[in-house]
């Protein structure tokens, strides 16, 4: 056998060469593509981490916030929290948003960030939520809050059509979450 037939020999079969680098750019791509979401899942939830510590460091037990609903919603919402309990509402055009605090943000985006809750139609219709977040500097609270469907990561949840329990997914929607803090003022105890 020559140089010139360009193929390799296992077993006595030729292996041509185009096929092994084909195989080759599928693994390298393969790897780069889950060390590319091992990475920024890591870093969002170091993320969230820190922003929890800087919170609880910076231990605040009476405040004001105000929320901005943008998405499904377009609604505000002005409580006062003492010990983590809404103590009054100041301001609420949310007819269907329940009243949250700062440590009820951070559980929802924990919950998310653990990447067991998923969209209203179940993770094998969905798939997992996912959530951009930016957190304040100084207190760690959620300054912003996007949840949305992770379609990225839907694959992962792929079962057989007869292991899906009979149930059929359905058109019920998911058009996400956006919260925005527009306003935490410290209440001296």
């Amino acid at each position: 056998m020559t140089i010139d037939q360009r193929s390799l020999q296992t077993e006595g079969k030729p292996v041509p060469l185009r096929m092994i680098t084909i195989l080759s750019v599928f693994s390298i791509a393969g790897v780069a593509i889950f060390s590319h979401q091992l990475f920024w899942k890591h870093y969002f939830q170091n993320r969230l981490t820190q922003a929890k510590k800087t919170w609880e460091t910076q231990a605040v037990s009476h405040y004001r916030l105000q929320i901005n609903y943008s998405a499904p919603f377009n609604c505000q919402q002005e409580v006062e929290i003492k010990n983590e309990k809404v103590i009054a509402v100041g301001k609420n055009t949310c007819a269907s948003v329940p009243l949250v605090t700062v440590s009820e943000l951070f559980q929802e985006i924990s919950s998310i960030a653990d990447g067991n809750k998923c969209g209203p139609n179940g993770c094998i219709c969905d798939g997992q939520l996912g959530f951009k977040a930016t957190y304040d500097n100084h207190f760690g609270y959620p300054n912003q809050l996007e949840i949305s469907l992770d379609r990225q990561h839907q694959w992962l949840n792929f079962r057989p059509l007869n292991d899906h329990s009979g149930k059929y997914c359905t058109l019920i929607g998911f058009v996400g979450k956006r919260i925005s803090v527009s306003g935490f003022t410290p209440i001296p105890s």
